[in-house]
C-alpha cells in the first residue's frame, strides 16, 4: 500500500496548533516572528516553538516551520542566526520561497526537510525537479494548477519529489498571491506579510460617471476540495494543505475534522456521503468553490457582489477538564443558555454528537440558566453520560 496522504493544518498560534492536531492533523505549519508572511497572526515565540514541538513529536506528529518571506536586502544579515536558533527545537521541514533562504538552510544543516512555498508558483514538473537539485524535498503546487495537470505532473516525478496541494480556505485573485494593490492603496506589503486583502473592499462600481454597482469586490470563494478527496488520492499527491494561520479555533477544529473523517472514510472503503461538506460549510463564513480544479475558473468562482454569508453554528464552549461521567469544567466562548440543543465536536467521537444540558453552574458555585460571559470558566452537566477530552468544541445550531 501506498504512503497514506498527510492532512496538513495550519496554526496561528500555540493553542490552534494543539487543537489541530488533537483534531487530526498529521503536521502543522507555522511562523516564527521574523521571516514569515502572515505578519496579522500571532506568530510563535522560542518558547511556544519548543512546546508545540514537544507536543506534535509525543504524539508522532510534524512541525513545519514557515520562512516564507521574500527577503529584501536588509532582511539577508540576520537570518543565519536566527536559523541557528531555531534548528535547537528540530522542526521537521521548513517552507520557503525566497532562494537565498533555500539555499541558506540546504548549505548549513542540509539534512534539513525543505518544503517550496507556493509563492514560487511551482506549475510543471521540470520546475519541481528544479528545486529538488537545489536541496527541496517537496513542493507546494501553485493554487492555479488543475486536477488534470496535477495527473500529468504526479505521473511525470513519478515519486522524484513530494507534491503538496491546497485544499482549503483562501484563494487570492492575483498569481499566487503576488499582489500589490494592498501596497498600493495603504502601504502594507503582502510579499513580507502585511496584506490588508484590498480584493476584500467594498468598492463602487463606475462606467465611466455613471455608477453601476453600489457593492462590488474582485474576492474569490474560498476552496473546499471535500468532495475530490478521493480523486486527489489517487493522484499521489503526498500533503492536502488546509489555509488560515489566521482562522478561530472553532473553524480549524471543524475543517481539520471533516478532512480527517473524510481521508480516513476513502481509506477505510466507506462512502462518507455529504454529511462533512455540510459540516464545514456551516463553519464557514464565506461562500466556497472547486477553484482551478476543473480548470480555469469562471464568475461563479468569485464574490462579485456576495456579502459574507451568515455562520450557521455558533461556538459556545470548550471542554477544559472531566468531573465525572456526564459533567464537565468547560471555557465559555459565547453566550449560551440551558435550554439550547447542542452538538458536540469530539476527538473520541466518529460523528458529531447532538446533546442537551441539565445544569450550568457558575465559578461561585451558584447554578445559572444563562451563561453571558465569554471566558468564564464553568462547570456543566450533560443529560447524558459522555467521555469527552480537552479541547472537545461545543456548539449551537444558529437560528
Amino acid at each position: 500500500m501506498t504512503k497514506r496522504v498527510e492532512l496538513l493544518a495550519p496554526a496561528g498560534d500555540l493553542n490552534r496548533g494543539i487543537i489541530a492536531l488533537d483534531f487530526g492533523a498529521d503536521a502543522i505549519y507555522f511562523g516564527a516572528q521574523q521571516y514569515s508572511l502572515r505578519a496579522r497572526a500571532s506568530n510563535f515565540t522560542p518558547d511556544n516553538i519548543r512546546e508545540i514541538s514537544e507536543y506534535a513529536h509525543s504524539k508522532n506528529k510534524h512541525i513545519y516551520l514557515v520562512a516564507n518571506i521574500l527577503c529584501h536586502e536588509p532582511m539577508l544579515p540576520g537570518f543565519k542566526p536566527f536559523l541557528d536558533n531555531v534548528m535547537k527545537y528540530k522542526p521537521d521541514a521548513f517552507i520557503s520561497s525566497d532562494p537565498f533562504i533555500i539555499s541558506s538552510i540546504h548549505k548549513n544543516y542540509p539534512e534539513a526537510q525543505i518544503h517550496v512555498s507556493t509563492q514560487q508558483s511551482i506549475t510543471n514538473s521540470k520546475g519541481a525537479l528544479f528545486f529538488k537539485k537545489n536541496g527541496a524535498t517537496r513542493v507546494i503546487l501553485s493554487r492555479e494548477v488543475s486536477y488534470d495537470e496535477l495527473k500529468q505532473m504526479t505521473k511525470a516525478l513519478n515519486g522524484a519529489i513530494e507534491v503538496e496541494t491546497f485544499v482549503h480556505g483562501a484563494v487570492c485573485i492575483a498569481y499566487s498571491g503576488r499582489c500589490m494593490l494592498s501596497n498600493n492603496f495603504c502601504f502594507r506589503d503582502a510579499n513580507i506579510g502585511g496584506c490588508a486583502q484590498s480584493c476584500r473592499w467594498q468598492m463602487s462600481l463606475f462606467d465611466g460617471d455613471k455608477e453601476i454597482s453600489e457593492y462590488f469586490t474582485m474576492s474569490a470563494k474560498d476552496m473546499c476540495q471535500l468532495q475530490n478527496t478521493k480523486k486527489l488520492i489517487k493522484a499521489n499527491v503526498a500533503s492536502f494543505k488546509i489555509e488560515g494561520r489566521m482562522k478561530s479555533e472553532h473553524y480549524i477544529a471543524t475543517v481539520v475534522n471533516d478532512y480527517r473523517k473524510t481521508i480516513d472514510a476513502y481509506y477505510d472503503g466507506v462512502n462518507p456521503g455529504k454529511q462533512y461538506i455540510n459540516d464545514v460549510a456551516a463553519a464557514a463564513n464565506r461562500e466556497t468553490s472547486i477553484a482551478w480544479f476543473d480548470g480555469k475558473p469562471g464568475i461563479q468562482q468569485m464574490l462579485y457582489h456576495e456579502e459574507a454569508k451568515k455562520v450557521t453554528q455558533n461556538f459556545v464552549f470548550s471542554i477544559t477538564s472531566k468531573v465525572n461521567a456526564n459533567t464537565y469544567v468547560i471555557l465559555s466562548r459565547n453566550n449560551f443558555k440551558l435550554t439550547d440543543k447542542f452538538e458536540i465536536l469530539s476527538q473520541k467521537q466518529k460523528d458529531i454528537v447532538n446533546i442537551g444540558v441539565s445544569k450550568i453552574v457558575d465559578k461561585d458555585g451558584n447554578e445559572i440558566e444563562v451563561a453571558k460571559t465569554p471566558m468564564s470558566v464553568l462547570t456543566v452537566t450533560f443529560e447524558k453520560d459522555i467521555d469527552l477530552l480537552p479541547n472537545d468544541i461545543v456548539r449551537i445550531k444558529a437560528k
